[in-house]
């Protein structure tokens, strides 16, 4: 049985075709002429390391190559022929507009183009529809630090809603300053009818999970420690909401795969979908993450369960969602 037909949380800077990148890197002047392919490949995959600052250096390595228009239409065509290959239907690929502008772009602009490269893409390859979610950011020490350019963000989302552009999110690294400081530009993308998913409870804090639900959230990227407090875990299964669930991008050397909460969270019965989050980092696809949770004792009926809750929760047209809703019973049917 072909379960994994969906992804929901895929970062277009955490998912791109890694000598592409490498290529653009020595163009540009992201790295030195004397950078070895080898020696850039470990710069890279340096994805074990509690160093903050690294981990964050290797995503601005990847926006570094992404600041003109051509750069990000054929990254994006180049993921979605990927997924197209892989068997996907659906995917939701967020990056954050205001991340590709310091060569001239504006976030309009940088939208624009991941959105033509996927239409692009949707052309060439039928049988797979995407959807672009936009991401605020956590920078600096807090909300304040970057509250301009992320209701920019909000502005030129709701312009290209509908047009390729399916929600917001809010990225970054979460545990900077008080979450419930974001909280206005929930109330802007609220009142503009903006749907939004919001990155909480990965880094640690579980208590974001409830955070993110006092926000509006249409669904939560990871969320996964909203079993650090009974609580937290209630107020989840409670209200049903999708948490996107990330499971390798997730697991370090600390945590072994088979340690992740993920099978305790479909036994409790919490709306889980699976995802890939950063393809590149986390050295995966959607079908090794289905299969790596065979492996783990998830049975094939509740990735099933998963990928129809995926189909539920995206943030597609009505359209859309029978399309896809009935390319799954299909499947189901075929065993």
């Amino acid at each position: 049985m072909q379960t994994a037909r969906i992804d929901l949380h895929l970062h277009l800077d955490g998912s791109l075709n890694l000598k592409w990148v490498y290529d653009r890197a020595i163009r540009y002047g992201a790295i030195s002429d004397g950078t070895s392919f080898e020696d850039f490949y470990h710069i890279v995959y340096a994805n074990n390391t509690k160093d903050r600052a690294l981990s964050i250096r290797k995503f601005e390595l990847m926006c570094d190559v992404l600041q003109y228009r051509e750069d990000l239409v054929e990254a994006t065509k180049d993921l979605v022929q990927t997924l197209w290959q892989e068997g996907m239907y659906y995917a939701e690929i967020r990056f954050a507009s205001q991340q590709h502008t310091s060569r001239g772009l504006s976030q309009l602009d940088a939208l624009k183009a991941v959105i033509d490269g996927a239409g692009d893409a949707m052309d060439r390859y039928p049988g797979i529809r995407i959807g672009i979610i936009n991401c605020l950011m956590h920078k600096g020490d807090g909300a304040a630090a970057n509250m301009d350019e992320n209701f920019e963000t909000i502005r030129v989302t709701k312009e290209m809603l509908g047009k390729g552009a399916v929600g917001l999110d809010l990225a970054g690294f979460e545990n900077n300053g008080d979450f419930l400081a974001y909280a206005p530009l929930f109330d802007e993308a609220c009142r503009l009818g903006i749907p939004y998913t919001i990155h909480a409870g990965e880094m640690g804090i579980g208590e974001h999970v409830l955070d993110a639900l006092s926000m509006g959230a249409d669904r939560i990227g990871h969320g996964v420690n909203c079993v650090q407090d009974q609580s937290y875990l209630d107020a989840v299964l409670d209200s049903h909401i999708p948490l996107e669930v990330c499971v390798s991008s997730n697991v370090k050397r600390d945590l072994d795969y088979a340690a992740h909460p993920v099978r305790f969270l479909i036994d409790q019965g919490a709306n889980i979908t699976i995802n890939t989050d950063n393809r590149i980092f986390a050295r995966t696809n959607t079908l090794n993450e289905h299969a790596l949770l065979r492996m783990i004792g998830v049975t094939d009926e509740q990735l099933s369960q998963c990928t129809f809750n995926a189909a539920q929760a995206a943030f597609c047209d009505d359209e859309t969602r029978e399309w896809l809703l009935d390319r799954l019973e299909e499947d189901l049917r075929k065993g």
